[in-house]
């Protein structure tokens, strides 16, 4: 193969290509809407257009050469069919991406959206359909291989949207099985930008009709002997698909899969010694971000980024300049600040702007983890399309079955319905970093307003969430009946306040069991899995639940070990609360809008500060779905 070189005009950033591939096996969560799948491999897919004609495409899976930021951060969408058209197209989102044994792989999450479930059966039987990969390209690389052909490799790209679509072209893609292990089938590739490949193999072969074999000498071997020559196929390849009376369309769909099977025997190799140097812009981008991710955490980076931890702001904001062909102006600080800040002859935001972005988007999203309340571990979660109100129908359990008499008739049974609803909500805030602070070599400002922000977002979330259990003087906000959510109406609350006992904890225990369906008839029998404190009584919960090997059997605690303790500051006083499991059923819920869990930042440049302006933006919803998994004992 010959040596690679740099692509005379690489493809606009903004033009999106797809890849697609078929489903083979699934590791779908019917419960929770979950699966992952492999989204893209380096396998060589044939392409034509119109500038190169005919080439192989890889994408390259080296880590500096994908840009996952996107994937991870849960901001790209699963649509149906590459279609982006309204809110309905989205189907689900992409919550993680990873690279895996030169596989790149997303784990995504399918929306409960009715118009949706057709996708899900599909998925949970086993019979899903494909996977296309939507992504945009920065940087390419061309090679030929032995025989001539040219070979476009992608060394710098970023995966944009995954898609589930009906024709694949990657045949090493798909949903993966329940143990993660890849189960490709052999599928013809065909180009995605040729309006042949937007059928299917076995459609062609329908189409070709009884006639067709008749004809075939006169019309079809002809073309298809054509068709070897300009593709560099032998003779012998060309007479073997005549004799086995193949049509055009059918030659043309071998032919592609045979130029893929030779290209996959060259075990291309898309990345050269010096792409892991500081020679490499792409490379350089990704230590300097891990080198303001480790000054904003005060952390030392690690590998090739240690050689940069000398430095300052402006010479790392330099080096992304010199990366880009301008020179600095060292003459006047203060210019060269402004330099980094924006592109050259525009307002835009430039590079290094963006690496200080998504380092401070680490920071406030590392601190909003930490600061969550324990008890989203109590909400179903569900996601959101847009900001009118979700309602959660809930569904009785099914009638008993009736015995038919012989030639009796089956009677209908019906089942009841009830239903909660609430809303999203937006919450935002702006943080900037000064075009004095790069001058200064200070980040110590913009570290700390990212991480306060991030606990700010948790604990915005904890407090809507704590007011739905401490709204009508801790007894809960009202449900769809205007009952509070612990009333004596809804039997889930003590006739008399108690502390933490066997005794109190056995009629929690025992209310939550003797809860009826929303029939009123059909016993659920839920059972109490956490226990939910404030700090003031976190101690005697802890002593309480701890196992300890007795002696006498009426001194054994028959609650050691089986409840997880749950501790939330922000509830005060002397109140326990029982919670089942959410999946048994679910009291509380929480919704993001399009599966985006914490916040999201954007940046600008600043208006209001000469500087960089960051916007933290959450939108999320909690709200009430059901009493009957939950027990609240007032507490003495």
């Amino acid at each position: 193969m010959t040596k690679s070189r740099a692509r005379r005009p690489q493809p606009a950033a903004t033009d999106l290509h797809v890849r697609r591939a078929p489903v083979r096996a699934t590791t779908f969560d019917s419960a929770t809407g979950a699966f992952s799948a492999v989204i893209a491999t380096d396998t060589p897919v044939a392409r034509r257009d119109g500038e190169y004609g005919d080439y192989f495409e890889v994408l390259s899976l080296a880590p500096a050469s994908v840009r996952l930021d996107r994937l991870k951060s849960g901001a790209s969408p699963i649509l149906d069919s590459h279609r982006s058209g309204s809110a309905r197209d989205q189907i689900g989102v992409v919550t993680d991406a990873r690279i895996e044994a030169g596989q790149l792989v997303a784990d995504a999450r399918l929306s409960p959206r009715d118009d949706v479930k057709g996708i899900a059966t599909d998925l949970a039987a086993g019979t899903p359909p494909n996977v296309s990969v939507g992504y945009r390209v920065y940087a390419s690389v061309e090679s030929r291989d032995r025989e001539g052909r040219l070979i476009i490799t992608r060394t710098d790209w970023e995966p944009f949207e995954v898609s589930l679509v009906a024709i694949p072209a990657d045949p090493k893609t798909h949903v993966r099985n329940q143990k993660g292990i890849s189960m490709p089938k052999k599928h013809t590739i065909r180009p995605t930008d040729s309006h042949e490949g937007d059928h299917d193999a076995d459609t062609v072969v329908a189409q070709r009709g009884e006639t067709g074999q008749d004809n075939l000498l006169s019309r079809d071997a002809i073309a298809i002997l054509d068709h070897a020559a300009a593709r560099g196929m032998s003779v012998e390849f060309a007479r073997q698909h005549i004799a086995e009376g193949s049509t055009i369309h059918e030659f043309r769909l071998a032919v592609l899969d045979e130029m893929a099977e030779r290209a996959s025997r060259l075990h291309i190799n898309s990345r050269t010694d010096s792409s892991a140097t500081f020679d490499n812009p792409d490379f350089t981008a990704r230590m300097v971000g891990d080198v303001l991710y480790a000054r904003m955490t005060g952390t030392r980076p690690e590998g090739a980024a240690a050689e940069l931890a000398g430095k300052s702001l402006l010479d790392l904001g330099a080096m992304m300049l010199e990366q880009r062909g301008e020179r600095p102006n060292w003459r006047n600080r203060d210019q060269l600040a402004n330099q980094i800040l924006t592109r050259a002859g525009d307002m835009t935001t430039s590079d290094f702007p963006n690496l200080l972005t998504a380092s401070g988007h680490r920071v406030l999203n590392q601190s909003y983890q930490v600061a969550q309340t324990p008890l989203l571990q109590l909400c179903k979660r569900r996601d959101a399309v847009d900001f009118r109100a979700l309602t959660q129908v809930k569904l009785s359990e099914a009638p008993r079955l009736l015995e038919v008499k012989e030639s009796g008739e089956v009677k209908h049974g019906a089942r009841s319905e009830s239903a909660e609803s609430f809303k999203l909500k937006t919450y935002a805030r702006i943080f900037s970093i000064s075009r004095q602070a790069i001058v200064n070599d200070d980040l110590g400002a913009f570290a700390d307003s990212a991480s306060a922000f991030g606990r700010a977002a948790a604990q915005t979330e904890s407090d809507l969430l704590v007011s739905l259990l401490t709204a009508n003087s801790g007894n809960g906000a009202n449900l769809a009946d205007n009952v509070a959510l612990y009333d004596a109406a809804h039997g889930n609350k003590a006739a008399a306040a108690g502390g933490i006992g066997i005794s109190t904890l056995s009629d929690g225990r025992q209310a939550m069991r003797s809860q009826k369906d929303i029939d009123g008839k059909t016993l659920i029998s839920v059972s109490p899995k956490y226990l939910v404190v404030g700090s003031q009584i976190e101690t005697i919960a802890e002593q309480f639940l701890h196992t300890i090997s007795a002696v006498d059997s009426t001194k054994v605690n028959p609650f050691g070990g089986k409840l997880t303790l749950l501790v939330e500051p922000r509830l005060s006083g002397l109140a326990w609360r029982l919670f089942c499991d959410p999946a048994e059923v679910a009291c509380l819920m929480v919704a993001y809008l399009n599966g985006a869990d914490g916040p999201m930042v954007e940046q600008r440049l600043g208006w209001d500060v000469l500087g960089l302006e960051i916007r933290a933006v959450l939108d999320v919803g909690f709200g009430l779905n059901d009493f009957r998994g939950t027990y609240l004992n007032p507490g003495a």
